[in-house]
């Protein structure tokens, strides 16, 4: 007999013993004996089983430590998917006290153990009905505390996060006396809680009160890391906000990553606190020496091999709070051209990018990094709504000025000679030539670091260790982009042998290489890669040579401006530009519909930005109620309650078109033009006159002569230049064109409906 098996034989004698003491003293001993089978023959099994997946959530989680880490890990059906099996045993076993021994003082415990396993389960109803049962059934002070953290635990990790306010209000109003593992777990879904919704500072006020009542070196350095990270960030919005004392901040941070580094954590997590602790240096020249030499270490250690590229990123960051823009700049670049499989760190290294070119106003360039970050990151990554927010901007900025820019240049161009223009576009094409040249430099070098791997349809923040995922031709996105580089620079060719050579007749034959057949290779070669290059012939068909090509220039132009002027303002918040491109589409396009409000506009912003210099706000208002006193801008001028009258007439008028609308599709034309003249005549204030004008138009039509007709259209569509009603005549008008010239005295009676 082994010493195990003793043991349990003896452990086994005992417990005998004692239950047939109590049994033949007849005292509790059925209590005793449901109290123990329910322990040690069920809970106690679930409760280690439970015990072990939650120490394993923990393990588990990823985290991306370029965003302010998560408390406490998610509990969702992604994350808990491999431990189905481990929590159906859980509730199975913490089931049994319920079923067979209802009377034991276990059964409180199992119903909590049940609801954990249920919301790890992501069965969230369930979870929630078995904790509000036990706050309201519940005899063990104990018991009701943690069913009401629990639930306020489900709420939040269901997204019922009102609830989950209302609860943790509740818990606090509770004066019971808490255990302290109770005040400890509320501590810490408090501040769970406030992670999830971002409120960084409470965050940070919840991790301070419950650190004393942590007792696991794991989880104390994750709270500290985390602490670091808020008071790091809290540090650097005081650049802009003088309130927030830096300093202090700093300092803060900088005691939490060390406390962090002293709990012993794995090596991912020493690193960065390592490398963020480095990041809240003081800026003297002393600081700045001991923060480069600090870098230098870590670059060197081999250990930090595959976090080059996260060194890089925050060595930049550093430089960047020092002022040294182009040295962020500089190391950010370093930094994408590490090899590494990280995408969601290539993200923020973009983003980072962005935003340097955003602040400096170089918008070409914030839009490309942006662009970048976003066709490979997630909603995870941090501050991803301000990211896709600035990206919409630039996509629309950029959606005008690329439009503007074309445009002009091609008018340019329509002004050159035809010397001129052989010279230009033969500078041009060198150019280009040139820009391919430096592109697959770029792409070689890169394919050489490996910079292509695994950046597919993975998720960025994944820490996969699959090595097929490493392979490069695993990788779909990566495989499509070489694929694309190679046709476009050598186009479609059959798969063989000796591909890039132009004569292969004789390849397998003779060994010899031809001088001559090499050098016409190489031409031929060259002239591949610039195969997709257009000639200067090519070029000089679309410069422009008619005046209707230079009107429809003219056109797109007009609304490149005011939009562009509109983007400037309202988004890039940039009036000094927004001003100087309104000010150039007054100038050229006094006519377009649009002129009045940017007039409009241009006064508001002269009247709310003072640092605008010579801004002559009256001048703006003369201009508009001399020459647009009819538009809805200049009546705001004269009647701030112009709006509140116009917005009445509006409703008036909707009821009255429907009316006239009605008359005009049963064919009751006169009752319908009376009605129309009504609305043109008692209420001029309002913004369907367009509207009410062609449906007017249209209905003449059946009772006016077609040239009358044809007249009125074309006044229409020279009056209302740039809405939508303008389209819709001109389709009119080039069906009454038509019948005009077919037959000068026909009436028009055909026509096309406009819908209600």
């Amino acid at each position: 007999m082994n010493l195990v098996t003793f043991q349990k034989r003896i452990i086994k004698n005992l417990l005998f013993l004692i239950s047939a003491f109590f049994l033949f003293n007849g005292i509790t001993s059925c209590q005793f004996y449901r109290n123990t089978a329910s322990h040690y023959n069920a809970y106690f099994l679930a409760e280690e089983r439970f015990n072990e997946v939650y120490k394993n959530t923990y393990i588990q989680q990823e985290s991306d430590f370029n965003n302010v880490l998560l408390v406490l890990p998610p509990i969702d059906s992604v994350s808990m998917g491999g431990f189905k099996g481990e929590l159906d045993y859980v509730v199975e076993k913490a089931s049994l006290p319920i079923q067979r021994h209802p009377e034991s003082d276990w059964v409180d415990d199992s119903y909590l153990l049940i609801g954990k396993a249920r919301l790890h389960q992501s069965d969230y109803r369930n979870a929630i009905n078995s904790f509000k049962y036990l706050n309201g059934n519940s005899d063990e002070l104990d018991i009701r505390h943690a069913s009401l953290i629990w639930l306020m635990r489900s709420f939040i990790e269901s997204a019922n996060l009102d609830q989950a306010s209302f609860t943790m209000d509740y818990i606090s109003k509770e004066g019971d006396k808490f255990s302290e593992e109770n005040i400890r777990d509320f501590y810490l879904v408090s501040a769970h809680y406030y992670r999830t919704i971002s409120d960084f500072d409470k965050t940070a006020a919840y991790l301070e009160l419950a650190l004393p009542y942590t007792k696991n070196k794991t989880q104390k350095a994750r709270y500290h890391f985390i602490l670091g990270q808020i008071y790091q960030n809290k540090a650097k919005e005081g650049i802009n906000d003088k309130t927030i004392n830096i300093t202090k901040n700093d300092r803060k941070s900088y005691q939490n990553y060390q406390l962090s580094i002293k709990a012993h954590p794995d090596y991912e997590m020493v690193f960065n606190a390592q490398l963020n602790a480095s990041q809240v240096a003081g800026t003297s020249a002393e600081d700045v020496k001991q923060a480069q030499k600090y870098f230098e270490k870590l670059l060197k250690d081999q250990k930090n091999e595959e976090y080059k590229d996260r060194i890089y990123y925050e060595m930049a960051g550093f430089a960047q709070k020092r002022g040294k823009i182009e040295e962020a700049i500089t190391l950010l670049q370093e930094s994408l051209n590490q090899p590494s499989t990280n995408s969601a760190q290539k993200a923020y290294t973009y983003v980072r990018m962005g935003e340097l070119y955003y602040a400096e106003s170089e918008y070409a360039k914030a839009n490309s990094y942006y662009d970048s970050a976003l066709s490979i990151s997630t909603k995870e990554m941090r501050n991803y709504d301000e990211i896709v927010a600035r990206g919409e901007i630039l996509n629309q900025f950029f959606a005008q000025y690329d439009v503007l820019e074309k445009a002009d240049t091609k008018i340019n161009l329509s002004q050159m000679s035809q010397e001129e223009l052989v010279k230009y576009f033969e500078k041009q094409i060198e150019e280009e030539k040139a820009q391919i040249d430096k592109e697959i430099a770029a792409a070689e070098k890169a394919a050489k670091n490996g910079n292509l791997v695994n950046q597919g349809t993975t998720n960025p923040f994944a820490n996969t260790a699959n090595p097929a995922q490493t392979w490069y031709f695993y990788n779909e996105e990566a495989v499509r982009q070489g694929k694309n580089t190679f046709v476009r620079i050598w186009k479609n060719r059959p798969l063989e042998d000796n591909w890039r050579r132009s004569n292969k007749i004789n390849s397998t034959l003779d060994n010899t290489v031809n001088p001559t057949e090499t050098t016409a290779d190489s031409k031929t070669e060259q002239e591949n890669i610039y195969a997709t290059v257009a000639g200067v012939e090519e070029r000089l068909e679309t410069v422009p040579k008619t005046i209707e090509e230079i009107s429809l220039l003219q056109q797109e132009i007009q609304v490149a401006l005011f939009e562009l002027g509109k983007v400037y303002h309202y988004q890039l918040k940039e009036d000094e530009n927004a001003r100087a491109t309104f000010e150039r589409f007054i100038n050229d396009f006094p006519a377009n519909t649009n002129t009045a409000e940017a007039l409009f506009i241009l006064r508001k912003m002269c009247l709310e930005n003072k640092s605008l210099e010579k801004c002559d706000v009256a001048s703006y208002e003369k201009d508009l109620q001399e020459h647009y006193p009819e538009s809805t801008f200049a009546k705001l001028i004269s009647d701030p309650n112009y709006l509140e009258a116009a917005a009445v007439n509006d409703t008036i008028v909707t009821s009255l078109y429907k009316e006239s609308y009605e008359l005009y599709s049963a064919k009751n034309y006169e009752k319908a033009i009376e009605k129309l003249e009504k609305i043109q005549s008692e209420y001029p204030q309002n913004s369907h006159n367009a509207k009410v004008e062609l449906l007017r138009i249209m209905s003449s039509s059946y009772v006016e002569s077609l040239p009358v007709y044809v007249e009125k259209l074309t006044t229409f569509v020279t009056k209302y230049e740039g809405s939508k009603e303008q389209e819709y005549a001109k389709k009119l008008l080039k069906v009454a064109d038509k019948k005009l010239k077919e037959n000068p005295i026909q009436e028009l009676k055909d026509e096309i409906d406009i819908g209600g």
